[in-house]
């Protein structure tokens, strides 16, 4: 089947994955885009995720797939199925692994459906892009193979947000009654989404104090790492109002990475954020391997000792946690100069 002979004019991207999957989406939208640009195009994600796709400029529209609440289980699954089949997409396109996305997209009649053949979603697929990957490569570039059976790509792997008038408003609103001048403070992100990508809290106060001599720092994080932000604060002599977890919804907080000097962080969905905004950044890894997962941008570095047993993603045995500990805060001061 000949991808240039079909019609297609409503596009459904499924990409029910984290926040940094959803932003190192932006290669495949903006190809989507320019294969089709009179298209519409709407992305499904979860609850979490909407307000990260909200702000991708090659994304018309965005829908729900709430997997954890009301589209629960195989009912919840059907449920979503019919409420996407009202949309008359004519294409779905589904980024991740998973075979949820294939299944509801097959589910809704959507006529043609590319996604990857692992976890037999093929069975339920137009097209089937090889889920295996061939060397090291950053995810952006990984995301743009599920376009391989249609034979169209994009050089450009650049990734960006832009954030919708009213974030922008209300955190410019925020900052004034802060007091917080835009290009005049550091943002330090510590945690990550498991203990051992954690930036360790000598390295972290230190950093913040050398940083803190220069412009205020803030940190950010979700409302459960408050408590322990909070003792990253103190230890490095910051007051709790600069402790913003929680207190930033997604797109306020895209707004807030912006307008900072710069950030300090570790493998992260804010990491990924501040690459979108074009922020200069510095990331720890460990755990993690900054060649699939680093930041890009020319303004942009990474701190990386390439341990034996690094990346670990997280998962076995762990000696002491030293492909973190042993890099430095004195190094991550200076490349954020």
């Amino acid at each position: 089947m000949d991808i240039n002979n079909l019609t297609i004019n409503k596009i459904l991207i499924i990409d029910l994955a984290f926040i940094g999957d959803v932003i190192l989406a932006t290669p495949v939208t903006r190809a989507i885009r320019a294969k089709w640009p009179q298209a519409e195009i709407t992305m499904l994600t979860v609850p979490l995720t909407e307000p990260v796709a909200q702000m991708n400029p090659y994304v018309d529209n965005t829908l729900v797939y709430d997997k954890h609440g009301s589209h629960k289980g195989l009912s919840g699954m059907w449920k979503i199925s019919r409420e996407l089949k009202k949309y008359g997409f004519d294409l779905a396109v589904c980024m991740n692994f998973a075979a949820r996305g294939a299944m509801v997209a097959w589910l809704a009649g959507i006529p043609y459906r590319l996604g990857y053949d692992a976890q037999h979603a093929g069975w339920f697929l137009t097209w089937a892009a090889s889920h295996i990957r061939h060397g090291i490569k950053h995810e952006t570039k990984n995301h743009l193979e599920v376009l391989a059976p249609f034979g169209f790509s994009t050089d450009d792997t650049t990734l960006t947000l832009v954030p919708p008038a009213d974030a922008v408003a209300s955190m410019k609103s925020k900052m004034v009654q802060q007091g917080i001048v835009p290009g005049q403070y550091y943002v330090v992100c510590p945690f990550g989404s498991y203990e051992r990508k954690n930036m360790p809290l000598p390295m972290a106060a230190q950093l913040i104090r050398q940083l803190n001599d220069r412009y205020p720092v803030y940190l950010i994080g979700g409302e459960k790492e408050k408590i322990g932000l909070e003792g990253y604060a103190k230890a490095g002599k910051l007051p709790e109002s600069h402790v913003l977890a929680g207190t930033l919804n997604l797109q306020e907080l895209a707004v807030f990475i912006q307008k900072a000097r710069g950030m300090a962080t570790v493998d992260t969905g804010p990491m990924h954020i501040a690459q979108a905004m074009h922020c200069p950044t510095v990331a720890l890894f460990g755990p993690t391997d900054p060649k699939v997962w680093g930041p890009e941008n020319d303004n942009s570095r990474y701190l990386y000792t390439d341990e034996e047993c690094s990346p670990c993603w997280g998962k076995g045995p762990c000696r002491d946690n030293v492909c973190i500990k042993k890099l430095k805060a004195k190094d991550l001061y200076e490349k954020l100069q």
